[in-house]
Order: C-alpha cells, then sequence, then structure tokens
C-alpha cells in the first residue's frame, strides 16, 4: 500500500446528471431506483429520419431513447465573463464544465477570488465531439471560435482561463475511462507537486446521432435504451449524459485547513489490454484482474464491502467484468458477501463522464 500521506481528499463536488442538477437531485434518483430513460427531443435531432424499428437498414439508428440533463445548453454566459457572440459557439460540454466546476468550489466553501492565481490543475475527460460536428458542416459560416469553441483541449483550458488557475491543464480522451483516468493523472500530478489541488472530471452530451448508428453497427446499444447491468435481459447499453466535477487536495493539507471532506482516493493504477483479446474493443479478463491485484493487497480483498462496478449492460462486458471480480475479490476464501452495483441502470453510460459519475455516487 501507498503511505497514508500520500492519501487524496476529495473537498467539492459538482455534477449534473439526469434527474437533476446536484448531488441531492442525484443521490435521491439514486435511492429511489430511478430510471431517467426519456424519448429523445427534437431540439436534439429528429429521431423519425434516422430510426429503423428492425435495426438492419445502414446509416441508422436502433433507439429512440437515451437519459437526458434537464435545461441543456442553459448557461449564464456573462457571469463566466464570456460574450453572447462567443457563448453561442461554446460546445454545451464546455459550459457544462465551467458550471459544475463553479458548484465544486462553492459546495468546497472557495471562492472564485481565493482560488484565482493558485497552482491548481484541472484534468478533464470527454470523448465526444457532436457539437463539433455539427459547427463545422457548414465551411462558410466558420468562424475563429469555431476552434475555441469545440477544441478538446479547451475544455481543460477554459476552466484554467475563466478561474485564473496556472497548474497544468489538459483533456484526457480514454474513451468510457476518460474520467477516472483524469482522476489518476490529478492525483498523481497532487502527489509529485505538480499542482496543489486538482479538478478533475469528465462531460458528455448527446447532440447528434452519428454515435448511435456507429454503436448499433458494433451491436453495443440497447434497442430500449436503457442500461441493464448484469441482467439475463441485457441486450446493449442505453446511452446517458451528464457532468462531474470534483476538487482534490492532499488529505493532509485538508485536514490541516478544516476542508469539508467528502471521501478519501488511497491508490489509483491505470493499464491497457494490450493484444490480449481481439477486437480491440473487447475487454480483456486477464488484465482487469492484473489491475485489481495491483490496487489491493491481500489484506484489502478481505475488507471490500462493495465495488461500483463499470456494469454498462452489454452482453461481452459484463460477463468479463463479473468474472474478474469473482476471481480477485470474491475468492471462495471470502466469508463475507460482496455487493457490486452500476449507476447506468439510473443515468445511462455517461461514457467519458461515467467514472466521475461512479466515484461521485461512492462519496
Amino acid at each position: 500500500m501507498e503511505d497514508a500521506d500520500d492519501d487524496i481528499a476529495v473537498i467539492g463536488i459538482g455534477c449534473n446528471f439526469p434527474g437533476g442538477e446536484g448531488v441531492d437531485s442525484f443521490w435521491r434518483v439514486l435511492l429511489e431506483g430511478k430510471s431517467c430513460v426519456v424519448d429523445i427531443p427534437a431540439e436534439r435531432f429528429d429521431t423519425t429520419l434516422w430510426y429503423d424499428a428492425e435495426g438492419n437498414k445502414p446509416g441508422k439508428i436502433q433507439t429512440t431513447k437515451a437519459a437526458l440533463i434537464e435545461g441543456f445548453n442553459e448557461f449564464d454566459y456573462k457571469f463566466f465573463g464570456i460574450t453572447e457572440l462567443e457563448a453561442d459557439f461554446m460546445d454545451p460540454q464546455q459550459k457544462l464544465l465551467l458550471q459544475c466546476t463553479y458548484r465544486a468550489l462553492e459546495d468546497a466553501g472557495i471562492a472564485m477570488e481565493s482560488i484565482s492565481g493558485t497552482r491548481t490543475g484541472v484534468y478533464i475527460g470527454l470523448m465526444n465531439r457532436d457539437y463539433e460536428m455539427l459547427r463545422n458542416n457548414s465551411p462558410g459560416t466558420i468562424t475563429h471560435y469555431n476552434g475555441t469553441g469545440t477544441a478538446m483541449s479547451l475544455a481543460a483550458n477554459r476552466i484554467s482561463f475563466t478561474f485564473n488557475m496556472t497548474g497544468p491543464s489538459f483533456a484526457i480522451d480514454s474513451a468510457c475511462s476518460s474520467s477516472l483516468v483524469a482522476l489518476h493523472v490529478a492525483s498523481q500530478a497532487i502527489k509529485h507537486g505538480d499542482c496543489e489541488m486538482a479538478l478533475c472530471g469528465g462531460v458528455s452530451c448527446i447532440i447528434e446521432p452519428k454515435v448511435f448508428v456507429a454503436l448499433k453497427q458494433a451491436s453495443m446499444i440497447s434497442p430500449e435504451g436503457t442500461s441493464k447491468p448484469f441482467s439475463a435481459h441485457a441486450d446493449g447499453y442505453g446511452r446517458g449524459e451528464g457532468c462531474g466535477v470534483v476538487l482534490l487536495k492532499h488529505l493532509k493539507h485538508a485536514l490541516r485547513d478544516c476542508n469539508k471532506i467528502w471521501g478519501v482516493i488511497s491508490k489509483t493504477a491505470v493499464n491497457q489490454d494490450g493484444h490480449s483479446v481481439t477486437p480491440i474493443t473487447k475487454p480483456s479478463m486477464v488484465q482487469q484482474e492484473e489491475l485489481l491485484r495491483r490496487i489491493y493487497s491481500n489484506s484489502d480483498i478481505m475488507n471490500v464491502q462493495y465495488i461500483e462496478a463499470h456494469g454498462t449492460g452489454t452482453l461481452v462486458g459484463d460477463p468479463i467484468e463479473a468474472g474478474s471480480i469473482s476471481n480477485v475479490i470474491a475468492k471462495p476464501t471470502r466469508s463475507e458477501t460482496l455487493l457490486i452495483g452500476s449507476l447506468k441502470g439510473n443515468i445511462g453510460h455517461t461514457e467519458s463522464a461515467a467514472g466521475v459519475a461512479g466515484l461521485i455516487k461512492w462519496l
């Protein structure tokens, strides 16, 4: 195990997931076991033009449902010192990140003035570029704001610019693990002294249908638009959207400064499957087990009570994940019941925001 002096505290949370903005709304959805899946409104895209009930036609989608946030693209640009013209060109993902960052700082009791000029890092996971594709469809309408409004790097950089923070600032795209990889990198940066605090998280917005088309072709999407984690009725994942941002700080410094502490991160680790399985989208049970063994010592394993799993509801991924957890954590020598859960049955698979959503649930 790592030295306890390296423990990282979560001292602030800002989030907006299906079911309502804020931690209280998010927790209410989980407590009530609510499914936030709705019909995709025409404001996003016209599903009647894209939907194929049989799921056989190329270029069509197989579901008209997803878990969506309320008040999509509502943004007080003046509050963040942004002009209306520039705000019109900003990816809604950038807007959500600014809003959730402010809420995370507010939750931590840190004023915008006091964080200004600090060596706070920003590590953001995101993978979908719906808004960029829509904005760049008409070359004649492209302005210099297209670049700053849709660039992946600016999703993190705009947070640093808006709040005047001078620590490392960059976006990470490792697909569905993006926000957890961002958490790992942010934690390491604090431990290595790259920054005093770190804002990290992930965001994903559903704006146009092409990702649905690709998921249908890969047989990953649920026709009902609903994830059914670890269920015999699982038929693919249901897509969701949202944003979560957490503020991190050395635990010893958080205790010294009397910060509110939501939870403690004692260890993180990241690996990759390499060429252990085929195709590239298939997860590897061998590498999942190897990562779990790197995280947990034998004594740790006996104390694990709950695991928030990826649990998307895909026919390939869920059995592999359940198998790796069973082989490493739920050993025959274990006497206590191991509980496993996945919030994707509530808010859908929020892709690059899925990891931070699971983290916030655990906190």
